[in-house]
C-alpha cells in the first residue's frame, strides 16, 4: 500500500512538472520550487530485507515527501568451522554464520584420498620388468596390492668401439650397468668426410689449359691424397696498348694489347710512320718500382724539350690514373716528377726519344719516421719497434726486417677469436715455407674483459693445438689497430721489401690465400730490375699491368 501511494505521489509530481516548467501548485501554499532536506533513515535494511529512507521539501507550510527502499544489506559470513571430519571414503561438513543475523549455511566437503606407503614388496622391479607390492593406508589402514612400473635403464658412460675415419662410420655402444640387465644400446657416428688442404702444385694452370693440385687429407692420422683440377686462369688483357714496333720516320708501327701471363695479344691496331712537323701522342706512366701505377691528383709531370723550355706539364684533370698524355712533336723530350705521394720520391729525370713516346717513371718508396694518423692500402709505413718484453722473439724493428725479408705480414687477432683460431695452422704452415725470406708479426688486441696480458696471451696460443712460431705481441707494444682502423678479427696487412702497405684483407684468410699471397710478394720479380742510380734512362715499351690487389 506504502508503495502504491509512492507511485501515485511521484506520477502527480511529473505532471505537475510538464505542466508548468516545475513549480508545484497542490500543496497549497501557492506555486513554488519543491526545496528536498537530506534523506532520513526510516526503516533500516537487514541481511535480506530493504529498508525505507524519506525525504520532506524544507518549504513552510509544504510537507511534501518522497521515499526510496534502501537495499538489503546481504549476509556478513564468518569464518568456516568444520563440523563433521573428512575421511578417506566419506566426506565431511563446513558451516559459517553471519554476523548480523546469525544465519548459517553448511557446505559439503569431499572425502580425503588415502595416503599411501609401501607395507610389503611382492616383487622387486626390474628394467623392463615391472613388480608388485603390497600398500597401506597410513590414516585408514586400509590395504591394497599394486603393480609398480619397469625401471629405465642405468646406462654407464658410451664405448667407442669402432672410431670414426674420414671415411668410414664407427659404432658407440652403451651397457646398462644394472645387476642382471645387461641391455645393449649401439649408435653409429657418421664418417667425418676429408678436410683437404691444397699442398704441392703438379701442373701450374695457365691461361689457356688447366692445372692439377695435390691436396692432403689435415685431419690427424688420415693422410689420404688426391688429385683436384685448377682451372684455367683466363687472359690477363692489359688496360692500355703495348708498341709491338716503334714507328720511325720511315716505316708504321704497330700496337696491341698484351696477356701480362703469357704472350697472346688481341686489338692489333697500326701506329703511322712519323712526320717531324705531325704532333704525336706521348704518354707518361708513374709506377712503383713492382710496376704498379701510382695515380695520385696532386702528383704533377713536368716534359721539356732540349733547350729546357717546359712544353708540357700535367694536371689533376689530365693525370688519369697515373696516366699522363701529351701531344707533342716526335723529339727527344726529358720527364721530371714533382709532389710525388708521401713517402716516394723521384731520384732522377727520364728520356722519351721520338721512336719511343712512352716513358714508364719509377718512383721509390722508403720507410718514414713519426706516427700515421691512418693507413689504406698504397701507403707507406712508418718504421716500428716492439720491446723485447713484448715479443716471444726479442726486439722487432721493421726497417731492419725489410733489409733482410721481401715481405712482413701483419695478423691482427684477440684471445678466444675463433676465426682466428681456425687462421692460424694454415698461416703457420705457409710461414714455415717462406720464414727465410717473409716474415709474420701476429698482433693481439685484447677485448673488452680481458686481461690482456703477455702471459694470457702465450698461454692461449698453446692450447690451439698447433705451435705458432712467428713473433707474438701485444698490440699496446706496436699501437698498429687504430692506424689500420681493425675493427674485425682476424684482419691481415701485407707490407712488401719497400715498406709499401700492399693489401689489407679483412676476416678470415684460406691457406690458399697465404701461399698466394708470400709467393707473390717474396718472387725475385716482384720488383722491376734497374739500374740503382741512373740519371737518364729510355724505358722499356713493354706495358707492365697493375698488380691485381685485394680490397679489405
Amino acid at each position: 500500500m506504502k508503495t502504491s501511494l509512492g507511485k501515485i505521489l511521484i506520477g502527480a509530481a511529473l505532471l505537475a512538472a510538464l505542466c508548468c516548467g516545475g513549480i508545484l501548485t497542490a500543496c497549497g501554499i501557492g506555486e513554488h520550487t519543491h526545496t528536498f532536506g537530506a534523506w532520513q533513515e526510516v526503516v533500516p535494511a537487514q541481511c535480506e530485507v530493504n529498508g525505507l529512507k524519506r525525504r520532506v521539501c524544507t518549504v513552510q507550510g509544504c510537507n511534501k515527501a518522497e521515499e526510496e527502499d534502501i537495499s538489503a544489506l546481504g549476509h556478513d559470513w564468518g569464518t568456516s568451522k568444520v563440523t563433521v571430519e573428512a575421511t578417506c571414503e566419506h566426506g565431511g561438513e563446513r558451516t559459517r554464520t553471519c554476523s548480523r543475523c546469525q544465519a548459517t549455511e553448511t557446505e559439503q566437503t569431499d572425502p580425503t584420498d588415502h595416503n599411501w606407503e609401501t607395507y610389503e614388496v611382492l616383487k622387486e622391479a626390474a628394467c623392463e620388468v615391472g613388480g608388485r607390492e603390497r600398500q597401506i593406508c597410513s590414516d585408514c589402514n586400509t590395504e591394497r596390492t599394486v603393480d609398480t612400473p619397469p625401471l629405465d635403464h642405468d646406462w654407464g658412460d658410451p664405448e667407442i668401439v669402432s672410431p670414426v675415419t674420414c671415411e668410414d662410420a664407427g659404432l658407440e655402444v652403451k651397457t646398462c650397468r644394472r645387476p642382471g640387465c645387461n641391455a645393449r644400446e649401439e649408435k653409429e657416428l657418421p664418417a667425418m668426410q676429408h678436410q683437404w688442404r691444397n699442398a704441392e702444385v703438379l701442373s701450374p694452370a695457365t691461361c689457356e689449359k688447366a692445372g692439377e693440385q695435390k691436396q692432403v687429407c689435415n685431419r690427424p692420422g688420415c693422410g689420404q691424397e688426391q688429385t683436384v683440377p685448377i682451372g684455367a686462369l683466363g687472359h690477363a688483357w692489359q688496360g692500355y696498348y703495348t708498341v709491338d714496333e716503334q714507328a720511325t720516320f720511315d716505316h708504321a708501327g704497330s700496337k696491341s694489347y698484351h696477356c701480362s701471363r703469357c704472350d697472346k695479344k688481341q686489338g692489333e691496331v697500326t701506329i703511322p710512320k712519323l712526320d717531324k712537323n705531325t704532333p704525336i701522342e706521348y704518354e707518361f706512366r708513374t709506377l712503383r718500382n713492382n710496376g704498379e701505377l701510382l695515380s695520385v691528383p696532386t702528383m704533377t709531370i713536368v716534359v721539356k724539350d732540349g733547350d729546357g723550355q717546359t712544353v708540357a706539364q700535367s694536371t689533376p684533370a689530365t693525370m688519369n690514373g697515373g696516366v699522363f698524355k701529351a701531344d707533342l712533336l716526335p723529339k727527344s723530350y726529358t720527364v721530371t716528377v714533382e709532389n710525388a705521394p708521401d713517402g716516394y720520391s723521384c731520384p732522377s729525370a727520364y728520356s722519351v726519344t721520338p721512336f719511343d713516346p712512352y716513358c714508364n717513371v719509377y718512383l721509390t718508396a722508403s720507410l718514414r719516421e713519426g706516427t700515421p694518423a691512418r693507413y689504406t692500402e698504397g701507403a707507406v709505413m712508418y718504421d716500428f719497434t716492439v720491446p723485447a718484453a713484448n715479443s716471444t722473439a726479442g726486439e722487432i724493428k721493421l726497417s731492419e726486417l725489410l733489409q733482410s725479408k721481401k715481405m712482413v705480414l701483419l695478423n691482427f687477432w684477440y684471445v678466444g677469436c675463433t676465426y682466428c683460431e681456425e687462421e692460424f695452422p694454415g698461416l703457420q704452415r705457409t710461414y714455415v715455407k717462406y720464414m727465410d725470406s717473409a716474415e709474420v708479426i701476429a698482433i693481439n688486441c685484447p677485448q673488452s674483459g680481458q686481461a690482456g696480458t703477455l702471459q694470457e696471451m702465450r698461454d692461449y696460443a698453446g692450447s690451439l693445438g698447433v705451435k705458432l712460431t712467428f713473433p707474438l705481441v701485444q698490440n699496446a707494444a706496436v699501437r698498429l689497430s687504430a692506424p689500420f682502423g681493425v675493427n674485425s678479427y682476424p684482419t691481415t696487412v701485407v707490407i712488401d721489401r719497400e715498406g709499401v702497405v700492399c693489401e689489407i684483407l679483412v676476416n678470415y684468410t684460406s691457406e690458399a690465400e697465404f701461399e698466394r699471397i708470400f709467393a707473390k710478394y717474396t718472387s725475385d720479380d716482384y720488383l722491376v730490375e734497374r739500374a740503382p742510380a741512373a740519371a737518364a734512362e729510355i724505358m722499356r715499351t713493354e706495358a707492365i699491368l697493375p698488380s691485381k690487389r685485394k680490397t679489405a
